[in-house]
């Protein structure tokens, strides 16, 4: 059975059963079930729930879509095809278990591929160590970190593709002063830089950590209670780990390695990362450096990657900016002279590798570029919380990439319709 089939029989097994848990809720120790007339079904912003009358157990239901239409003008356009894909649909259900044990499963349907992207449970009893396992996103990339639908952009900048997606593994996380320090630590299988995986390929272990830092939490009369900045580490032996794709703004592969080139040896990842909101404005910058074994015939090496980014953004409306979901102001509604929130980004990044990738025979500058550049702009509408629609145009120049000279630059225009409920 495939696992597009076995989500839709979960899915609606989870229905038929929301119905039964609205009448009955498992409510004492020893396993009886008891009537419970306080249980209710809603339908609100986070998806259809259905809660206990103590709220210790909570079922979740929602969906994430978002269509792509892909453009692309100049010279690139010869060989990039202007394309319209569902760049995601997600369907999600999660939820609570007796108070402490949340869960949370996420597939993913997008691009014609069926992926399991997230599925894991966490113990959430002890609030200075949350304890998750399952699949996930290590605890590495600012951005990687913020959901999909939050972005200021369409698409993750250059940072990202150098830290993992999700993997499978266990983590602890917590406060260490409320609202003002966290950390996290995990231990993972290891899977490609901004890769994903359901399978560990040998026995070693990939090991990561994350601070962040909000000092001026929760004082909202300080400029600076908006700022917060930290750092993300992973280390790990990455052999026998498949070698990474590394893509455009325009989801483009840039990068690629020679033949017979293998991960081979220890990897090392480090990115200081940080944010600062005020009223509508926000500013958003991540670093990311990863030292990875590559190995082709006898020779083997360590190659180091670099990328950075810097996002501004202003909401024309006036809301609130922040790391996480948007809410307007006044949600779509024109008869009532209601047009939600307007906000306008931009961004510029860095993706480079050091000489010696090819010095050592692990690519060719007739192919693969040593550096990209890009410069995004982009508008936001939020109709509501839910809904949005996007229009980003980013120009990526390269270094190298092309017989006797450079790749031509990529210049694409992204329009976004999206939805999460």
């Amino acid at each position: 059975m495939s696992l597009r089939k076995l989500w839709l029989g979960l899915s609606l097994a989870l229905a038929v059963q929301s119905i039964h848990v609205s009448a009955q809720v498992l409510d004492d120790a020893d396993g009886a079930t008891t009537a419970n007339p306080g249980a209710t079904v809603t339908a609100g912003l986070d998806g259809v729930s259905v809660h206990s009358s103590d709220n210790n157990f909570v079922l979740r239901m929602g969906v994430d879509i978002q269509l792509d239409n892909r453009t692309f003008s100049g010279a690139s356009a010869l060989v990039l095809p202007n394309q319209t894909v569902i760049r995601r649909a997600r369907p999600t259900v999660s939820g609570t278990v007796y108070k402490y044990v949340d869960f949370y499963v996420r597939p993913d349907f997008g691009l014609g591929t069926t992926v399991l992207y997230e599925a894991y449970m966490q113990l959430n009893y002890f609030s200075r160590a949350n304890v998750r396992v399952g699949k996930f996103k290590p605890p590495v990339g600012l951005e990687r970190l913020q959901s999909d639908d939050d972005t200021s952009f369409v698409e993750r900048g250059f940072p990202t593709l150098l830290v993992p997606s999700r993997d499978i593994g266990y983590q602890i996380s917590g406060d260490v002063v409320q609202r003002r320090v966290s950390y996290t630590v995990g231990v993972f299988n290891g899977v490609p830089d901004n890769g994903l995986s359901d399978a560990s390929v040998s026995n070693h272990r990939d090991y990561a950590a994350r601070i962040f830092l909000t000092p001026f939490l929760p004082d909202t009369n300080s400029w600076l209670n908006g700022l917060g900045f930290g750092i993300g580490v992973s280390s790990g032996n990455d052999d026998g780990i498949p070698l990474p794709t590394y893509k455009t703004f325009g989801q483009n592969t840039f990068f690629s390695f020679a033949s017979g080139v293998t991960a081979m040896g220890h990897r090392t990842r480090l990115a200081p990362q940080g944010y600062y909101y005020k009223g509508p404005f926000g500013l958003f910058a991540e670093y990311t450096v990863a030292d990875e074994g590559l190995q082709r015939g006898a020779v083997r090496k360590n190659v180091t990657f670099r990328a950075w980014q810097v996002q501004a953004s202003y909401l024309l409306t006036g809301e609130k900016k922040g790391f996480t979901t948007l809410s307007p102001r006044k949600n779509f509604d024109p008869k009532n002279h209601s047009w939600g929130a307007i906000e306008l980004a931009a961004r510029t990044g860095d993706f480079r590798v050091e000489a010696g990738f090819f010095n050592y025979g692990f690519g060719t500058l007739a192919t693969t570029p040593r550096r990209a550049k890009e410069w995004v702009g982009g508008v936001n509408w939020y109709l509501n919380r839910t809904v949005r629609i996007s229009l980003d145009y980013g120009n990526t120049h390269f270094d190298g990439g092309a017989a006797g000279g450079n790749r031509p630059n990529e210049r694409a225009l992204i329009q976004r319709f999206q939805i999460n409920f």
